[in-house]
C-alpha cells in the first residue's frame, strides 16, 4: 500500500506532510515508517525487544536460584511436610531455563536477519572479541534443541558450605553425563561439555553469557545508529513534523471546546507531571507569564503559534493584549 507521501521525492517538508494528513490521516505514519531510516529504526526496536526478553528470562532464572538459596536456609524448608518445596523450585528453574534457551535462539535468528537486511561493518569480528568463552554460545544454542527435541534438562540443587568463610551457596547444576546422552550436540558444544569438571552450573554460565551479550548488543546498536545516521536523521525529522502537526490539531480541538468559566487548574494533573505543575504555579495566577511557562512545559514539538496561544490565554482569562 502506498500513500500520498510515497509519490513525492525526498526530502519531504512540513507542507507536504500536512497535505498528506489532510488527504488520508492514517497513511502518513506508515509512509514515514517505510523510509530507509524508518525500516532500520523499527527493525532495531524489534531487536531491542528480543534482547530484553532474553535478558529478562536470564534474570528470572537467576532470581529463582537465589530465592531457593535464601529460603532453603530455614530448617523448616526441609521438613517432611514441605517435601514438595524443593521439587517445585526445581521445576520452576527447569521451566525458566527452557525460556532462556528458547529466547536465545529467537535472538540469534532475529539478529542474523537484521544484519542481512541492514549491512553492518564488523559484527563477526566483534562477536569473536566479546564472546570469549570457547563453546559457551554453541552449548546454549544446542541446549534449546536438547530441551525441545530430547527432554527438559534434568538439573539438581547442590548446596556448598565454605567452612573458612562461613558461607553457604546454592547451585543448580546439570550433570555432564546426562547432557552427553544426547547425540546431536555440535562439535564446539560437545567440546565445551567434555571440558567441564562434572556438571554445568546454570548461575555461572548464564551470568557470564549475559554480560557478554550486553556488551555485544550495546556495541551493535551504537554501530547501527552511527552507520545509518543520515537515514535515521531524516526519519526522525519526518516523525517530529508529523507528531507536531498531530499535537497542534489535538490542542486546537481541546482549547476550542473549553466552556467559559472552566477552572483550568483542575486539568493540570491530566497533562503535566507534579514537577511541571510546580513550575507553572511558581508564576502569578492567571498571568501571561504562567501561560508561557505552561507552553514551555507542554510544547515539546514547538507547535504553539499565536492563534493557539490566544486560545490558551482565553482559557486562563488573560487578556490577549
Amino acid at each position: 500500500m502506498t500513500g500520498y507521501l510515497d509519490t513525492i521525492s525526498h526530502p519531504w517538508n512540513r507542507k507536504q506532510i500536512m497535505a498528506a494528513m489532510m488527504q488520508k490521516f492514517m497513511e502518513v505514519q506508515p509512509s514515514i515508517d517505510r523510509t530507509p531510516g524508518g525500516k532500520i529504526w523499527n527493525d532495531l526496536k524489534g531487536l531491542d525487544d528480543t534482547v530484553w526478553i532474553f535478558y529478562t528470562s536470564i534474570s528470572e532464572l537467576i532470581d529463582e536460584i537465589c530465592i531457593f538459596g535464601e529460603r532453603s536456609k530455614d530448617p523448616e524448608f526441609w521438613f517432611k511436610s514441605n517435601e514438595k518445596t524443593a521439587k517445585q523450585y526445581a521445576r520452576e528453574v527447569k521451566r525458566k531455563l527452557y525460556y532462556c534457551t528458547s529466547s536465545l535462539m529467537s535472538l540469534v535468528d532475529i539478529a542474523r536477519n537484521f544484519d542481512k537486511r541492514h549491512k553492518l561493518d564488523g559484527p563477526g569480528e566483534k562477536r569473536a572479541e566479546i564472546f570469549t568463552t570457547p563453546g559457551l554460545h554453541d552449548f546454549l544454542q544446542d541446549l534449546r534443541n536438547f530441551n525441545t527435541h530430547w527432554r527438559i534438562a534434568e538439573a539438581n540443587w547442590e548446596i556448598k558450605f565454605e567452612m573458612e568463610n562461613h558461607t553457604r551457596t546454592a547451585h543448580f547444576q546439570i550433570k555432564k553425563e546426562d547432557l552427553l546422552d544426547w547425540s546431536r550436540w555440535t562439535t564446539n558444544a560437545k567440546k565445551y561439555i567434555q571440558a567441564l569438571d562434572g556438571s554445568v552450573d546454570l548461575y555461572e554460565i548464564l551470568t557470564t553469557y549475559k554480560k557478554q551479550a550486553q556488551t555485544y548488543y550495546a556495541w551493535h546498536k551504537g554501530a547501527v545508529i552511527d552507520q545509518n545516521s543520515q537515514a535515521l536523521q531524516q526519519y526522525f525529522e519526518y516523525t517530529q513534523i508529523h507528531e507536531g502537526l498531530r499535537q497542534y490539531q489535538k490542542w486546537n480541538m481541546i482549547l476550542s471546546h473549553v466552556k467559559d468559566g472552566t477552572n483550568p487548574y483542575q486539568y493540570l494533573a491530566k497533562f503535566l507531571s507534579p514537577t511541571q505543575i510546580e513550575t507553572v504555579l511558581s508564576y502569578p495566577k492567571y498571568s501571561e507569564m504562567q501561560v508561557d511557562a505552561l507552553i514551555r512545559e507542554v510544547d515539546t514539538y514547538q507547535i504553539c503559534d499565536k492563534k493557539l496561544k490566544n486560545k490558551l490565554m482565553k482559557v486562563f482569562s488573560v487578556s490577549a493584549e
